[in-house]
């Protein structure tokens, strides 16, 4: 038999789509958008399992939400809105597009902590962040077509190895100075050209411009823990437990978004993509792709 991975599909019958009604939700106007949108939307999805939600994916301040036409006329989600001050568009009908959407982002964000979004896989294990050997993935893609959702899937086992310092190639003197003063700043690049890095959970490409122990002071977070909670209700990621003094930020820049810096701990960036690792048999031993 050979070992190259192989994909598994699921058919699976969609519901009656007259049965079904699609509501835009608009939020109103805040510094972060963008983050408020998947906030809100992660948890409504979290809160009430009879409905599907999804950001918008041509603006920050609207959500998809899809449900069954008797759980809208039990005015829940109307109370969900006056509570936080949003706007409740008309009753519409649900599209196959529209529902396929909501329904793969619901599943990642119920799925989350036990299986975690790393770029096109999601990972096993809520501590996954800080794992070092190989590590359980699954590649999945939904699909509606004819009345039917097609859910495939892959099997993987990959490896995200966790940045350290030292893969900064810095000094051992630069390294021991950085680590004794809180207040120290290094610049990655002194060691010759530009640092890219990947940033979890997208594993968009940015460039790293500073390493620090601090938070921007201008930044709407004051602590790591504010830092941990911002990242568990925006992704349902467990960032790892560490005490303030131990954490390292990193300033990163996107070419595409400008000149603004965004700050991200350590643990959330990747010198390399997901490494997908070679097949094994069932006994463990490596076996040939084709």
């Amino acid at each position: 038999m050979s070992g190259a991975v192989q994909r598994s599909m699921f058919f699976l019958g969609l519901p009656d789509l007259n049965s079904l009604v699609c509501i835009t939700v608009t939020l109103q106007e805040d510094d972060d958008l963008r983050s408020k949108q998947m906030k809100t939307c992660r948890e409504l999805v979290l809160l009430y399992s009879d409905v599907l939600a999804s950001p918008s994916l041509d603006s920050f301040t609207q959500i998809t939400v899809v449900m069954a036409k008797s759980f809208f006329q039990k005015g829940v989600l109307q109370l969900f809105g006056q509570r936080r001050n949003l706007q409740l568009g008309p009753p519409q009908c649900v599209f196959p597009g529209v529902l396929q959407c909501c329904l793969s982002y619901s599943l990642i964000c119920r799925l989350s902590p036990s299986w975690n979004k790393a770029g096109l896989y999601l990972i096993a294990g809520k501590d996954f962040l800080t794992e070092r050997g190989r590590l359980r993935a699954v590649s999945t893609e939904l699909n509606t077509c004819e009345g039917q959702l097609c859910i495939s899937m892959e099997a993987n086992t990959v490896r995200l190895q966790p940045t350290t310092l030292e893969d900064f190639d810095l000094s051992p003197l630069v390294l021991r100075r950085f680590c004794s003063d809180p207040e120290a700043i290094l610049d990655p690049s002194s060691t010759g050209g530009a640092i890219w890095c990947h940033i979890l959970p997208s594993m968009k490409k940015g460039q790293i411009i500073t390493i620090s122990h601090q938070l921007p002071r201008d930044g709407p977070f004051r602590t790591y823990r504010d830092l941990q909670n911002h990242w568990n209700c925006l992704y349902g990621y467990t960032l790892p437990d560490l005490a303030e003094e131990e954490v390292v930020y990193c300033s990163v820049y996107f070419r595409l978004v400008g000149e603004r810096l965004f700050t991200y701990p350590l643990s959330c960036i990747r010198l390399q993509p997901v490494q997908r690792c070679p097949p094994v048999d069932l006994q463990g031993r490596w076996a040939p792709s084709v």
